[in-house]
């Protein structure tokens, strides 16, 4: 891959990782409000949403040190903003 895709390819994971920080956000938040038991399939979905970028990232090309990096950083980006939040 040239550097221009290369670039392009990182700034879409990142925007991509935000975008799912922020859902799971609005979510839990929503947890909290509104409570209820069929409230935690957010959770579930963002779950299973973030599985399945981890298999397209796979399949695009991109090394498994960068992914795992893209899977830690919004973790713990999560837990510092809900505790900021919450």
């Amino acid at each position: 891959m040239d550097k221009n895709k290369t670039s392009a390819l990182y700034i879409n994971m990142f925007i991509g990782t935000l975008g799912l920080v922020l859902i799971i956000i609005g979510a839990l938040k929503y947890i909290e409000n509104v409570g209820g038991t069929s409230s935690y399939l957010h959770i579930f979905g963002f779950i299973f949403t973030m599985i399945y970028i981890n298999y397209l990232e796979g399949r695009a090309g991109i090394s498994k040190k960068i992914i795992w990096i893209r899977v830690v950083v919004p973790i713990l980006a999560l837990l510092v903003i809900y505790y900021l939040l919450f």
